[in-house]
């Protein structure tokens, strides 16, 4: 009797496991595009200060700030070495998401295609729903906004 009520257990639990599965894998199928940025939004509070106000008076709603995704790097299959990317603020113009970055004064932005490539691309190769990269430069009360636009190759 208790092999049967074993294999009876064994199979309710890889039942259960099964429908969980299917389940997860539909809702990933079925997610809107921007669900990521949407769950982003939701997990960072923002605080009051000038540069929110600046993107404020441009527009933008500034749903989230100061996000940090971590990552790892292997260098020829050795140990992983943790690292972390930054950006300030999610913000939202128009229902379109952007990704807000702020000017340092210690790492002034090179104002070149091969500048903002460096700096910025993998931004909008994280997030390929975002709009753009909006650059906040608080000495000039200035935003910029960076959109990358991937062109046919020469043939």
């Amino acid at each position: 009797m208790d092999s049967v009520g074993d294999w009876l257990i064994m199979l309710i639990a890889a039942g259960v496991m099964g429908w969980w599965i299917v389940r997860r894998v539909d809702r990933w199928l079925h997610e809107p595009p921007d669900a990521r940025l949407r769950r982003l939004a939701v997990a960072g509070g923002v605080e009051e200060d000038e540069h929110v106000s600046l993107l404020k008076e441009q527009g933008f709603h500034v749903l989230s700030g100061k996000h940090r995704i971590p990552l790892g790097v292997s260098v020829d299959d050795g140990p992983v070495m943790p690292t972390r990317l930054y950006f300030d603020y999610l913000a939202e113009k128009e229902n379109k998401y952007y990704l807000v970055k702020l000017e340092r004064p210690r790492q002034p932005m090179e104002w070149t295609a091969s500048g903002l490539r460096e700096r910025l691309l993998v931004y909008a190769l994280l997030f390929p729903d975002c709009h753009g990269i909006v650059l906040v430069l608080p000495q000039e009360r200035q935003i910029k906004t960076v959109r990358f636009k991937v062109e046919a190759g020469e043939k």
